[in-house]
């Protein structure tokens, strides 16, 4: 930067360095034409007085004194002349690195050209860049709203699922606590006892007694019962409705036998007569 400034400074000062020597080429070329129009009125002035010895001596001392001017303006011009020659020459210079700058000013144009078009390049890139994250976000939030209503759902399951895991949790609970209720329930309201009876002479003799099966109805309301009785010869039945309390008497079994008592909506109960 400094260097490109100080020819361009360089520059700016060299048309008033030829100014300079221009002025002082004029001034020398008025002083020499002052000089010879005093030289020419001296002589003018020699042919006219009488005494032309002095007029010439004086003429001589005059031209002596033009001369020596004439020196110093030769000198001075001399002077002018080198500094209008160092001039030129640092104008040449000036040239020269006018040159150089405006092929380095080319260089940084085509630069400044290619850099131009490269930004030019990657805000496209840029835009579309941002095109593309604008859809991705849009369904990153499409996503994330059909995440949240999933998980909204989930909850809601999970929630029902709770609601329905503890329903039945409470109705294991409540089974758990009514299952003794069932089977009292189911268990027929009656009570069985056996009574071994020695009855006539023949049984005696045969060292066999028959047995007595006395059921009994628990319930505030008449049962119907069907009794199977299943010997090892032959397998017999009977159905019988047992009053309120009252206790039916199923004689002439023999030991051995098996007896199952059935009743509508009551588990069976089943015993083997020894």
């Amino acid at each position: 930067m400094n260097d490109a400034t100080t020819p361009q400074q360089e520059k700016t000062r060299s048309p008033g360095s030829c100014y300079a020597l221009l002025a002082g080429c004029l001034v020398l070329a008025i002083v020499i034409i002052v000089l010879g129009v005093k030289v020419h009125r001296l002589n003018a002035q020699a042919a006219q007085v009488p005494d032309l010895q002095a007029q010439v001596t004086q003429a001589k001392s005059d031209t002596a004194l033009a001369q020596a001017e004439l020196d110093k303006a030769k000198a001075a011009s001399t002077l002018v002349q080198s500094q209008l020659d160092k001039a030129k020459s640092q104008q040449s210079d000036l040239q020269s690195q006018l040159v150089q700058s405006k092929a380095a000013s080319t260089q940084m144009q085509s630069q400044l050209d290619k850099a131009k078009a490269q930004s030019t390049d990657l805000q496209s890139q840029l835009d579309k860049a941002k095109a593309q994250s604008a859809d991705l976000q849009a369904q990153l939030s499409q996503a994330a709203a059909g995440s949240s209503q999933l998980l909204s759902q989930l909850d809601q399951e999970k929630s029902r699922s709770m609601d329905l895991q503890s329903r039945l949790q409470k109705a294991e609970s409540e089974i758990a606590q009514a299952q003794p209720l069932i089977l009292k329930a189911r268990q027929m309201p009656v009570t069985t006892s056996l009574e071994k009876s020695h009855g006539g002479p023949f049984d005696l003799a045969s060292a066999r007694g028959s047995f007595t099966l006395h059921i009994k109805n628990l319930h505030p309301q008449p049962v119907s019962v069907a009794i199977t009785i299943a010997g090892p010869e032959k397998t017999r039945s009977q159905t019988n409705t047992i009053g309120v309390g009252a206790t039916l008497n199923v004689d002439k079994l023999s030991a051995g036998e098996k007896v199952v008592i059935a009743s509508e909506g009551y588990d069976p109960v089943a015993l083997t007569v020894q």
